[in-house]
């Protein structure tokens, strides 16, 4: 008996100060496992530790029969060797290639800067004379002609009630955009206007909460109004 055991009293006989403790059940010994990291490592780091793994294990009587084979393993450590090498040589290759590239550029560059002005010289300015050598005037106003349409619209619900953010693509050329909305079911008669921007982005309050709403855009420039956009919906907030 032990004298930490409620069950037994002080004069109780076979009471013992120095029994052994009953030995519980033992843990179980947990398996090593060995570490690769091959995530971590290069290439080059992959085939030194393939070599140290080969000369480690050569000869070693814990690990009889290799398998794979040590020689398999040296061999797939010399092909990534020798692609890595090829690679190298490669982009050595391509860095004089692209420097070649950057000289010739560079000096066809220069060698144009200078015929121009040549001809700027030679015309004595004359737009005509200038055009007629193949160049473009510099300055001269390039018409922007007919809006496209307007593409990409998209429709976000804003942070408050009856709030609606639009978006779309920037046309070059444009001077504005005109927004339009049309309850649901859409229909031609019902588009009412909503507003003007000159940014491809209008946020529209006061719309009717609950409801499914169309949108459409069309860009406005020097030539007038470009189409409509396909028409996107949204159910307001």
């Amino acid at each position: 008996m032990r004298y930490d055991d409620p069950s037994v009293f002080w004069d109780m006989p076979g009471f013992f100060y120095d029994m052994p403790d009953v030995a519980g059940p033992s843990k179980p010994t947990r398996m090593a496992k060995p570490k690769l990291d091959l995530k971590g490592k290069t290439p080059l780091q992959k085939v030194q530790k393939t070599g140290d793994l080969v000369t480690a294990t050569t000869g070693n009587a814990n690990f009889p029969t290799p398998t794979p084979s040590l020689a398999t393993l040296t061999a797939k450590a010399d092909a990534l060797s020798a692609a890595f090498s090829e690679r190298e040589a490669a982009k050595q290759t391509l860095d004089q290639k692209q420097t070649a590239l950057e000289t010739a550029e560079a000096d066809l560059d220069a060698t144009l800067v200078s015929f121009a002005a040549y001809v700027e010289a030679a015309s004595g300015g004359d737009e005509a004379k200038i055009l007629s050598a193949g160049f473009e005037v510099k300055g001269r106003p390039t018409p922007v002609g007919e809006m496209p349409q307007v593409d990409g619209l998209d429709s976000i619900i804003g942070d408050a009630e009856g709030r609606v953010i639009l978006r779309w693509k920037s046309i070059k050329g444009a001077k504005s955009y005109e927004v339009q909305t049309c309850p649901d079911p859409i229909s031609a008669a019902g588009w009412k206007a909503a507003g003007i921007t000159t940014r491809a982005s209008l946020t529209l309050d006061g719309l009717p909460t609950g409801g499914r709403c169309w949108f459409r855009v069309r860009a406005i420039g020097s030539a007038g109004p470009g189409p409509w956009s396909d028409p996107a919906v949204k159910t307001v907030p």
